[in-house]
């Protein structure tokens, strides 16, 4: 039988253009699957950075706010630190030098601390009295004459330019001694100090 050109046209059609066109369209499908995968995934990790990014900046900015009242912490304390240095020690310092310069005061405060040395070092020990050396003339004349009838060959006192206000007292030869002048205003400072913190930086209520 003689083929016509429909015949040999409706044969290409079914076996080659159809499963051509097929195929195409196949491909087509797999490639929007692919391309749809593609973009949804991009999509995922761009809210993952995103999200990652978002929690990243909010740690940071946590961790300012802890530096920040860190530092504002530390700024307030160095504050109170150098109002004490410059308000309750030096007042301290004051009253104590002017209480020491009453001769009467310092006298009787000298003789009631060789009393209760003498009970502590006996007898068999030699005292060491260190004294301001500008003090020398009025407290040298009144050892002699309080002690001139006691132990005072028991008694070493030197007056010296290293102590400015006050007295030191301490076992001869020991090096160690126990400080009425810089001491005093040392430990009334301690004993004002958180004091002065309270009533002048005292925390607000409520």
């Amino acid at each position: 039988m003689t083929k016509t050109l429909g015949d040999i046209t409706n044969e290409l059609t079914e076996r080659v253009l159809t499963p051509a066109k097929s195929e195409s369209e196949r491909i087509l499908r797999e490639a929007q699957i692919k391309a749809e995968k593609i973009i949804a995934d991009a999509k995922k990790e761009a809210l993952n950075t995103k999200n990652m990014a978002r929690q990243e900046a909010e740690q940071v900015f946590k961790q300012m706010e802890v530096d920040l009242k860190t530092a504002a912490r530390n700024f307030i304390l160095l504050l109170q630190e150098r109002l004490e240095e410059t308000i309750a020690h030096p007042t301290v310092e004051e009253e104590i030098k002017e209480a020491l310069k009453d001769r009467e005061f310092l006298k009787n405060a000298i003789e009631i601390v060789l009393q209760e040395f003498t009970k502590l070092g006996g007898t068999e020990n030699k005292i060491e009295i260190l004294l301001p050396a500008k003090e020398r003339e009025e407290l040298g004349r009144w050892f002699i004459e309080k002690f001139h009838q006691k132990a005072l060959h028991n008694i070493n006192v030197h007056f010296t330019d290293k102590v400015s206000f006050g007295f030191k007292i301490g076992l001869e030869d020991t090096g160690t001694y126990f400080n009425f002048g810089e001491g005093l205003v040392e430990a009334f400072t301690e004993f004002c100090s958180p004091r002065f913190r309270k009533y002048f930086f005292a925390e607000k209520e409520g």
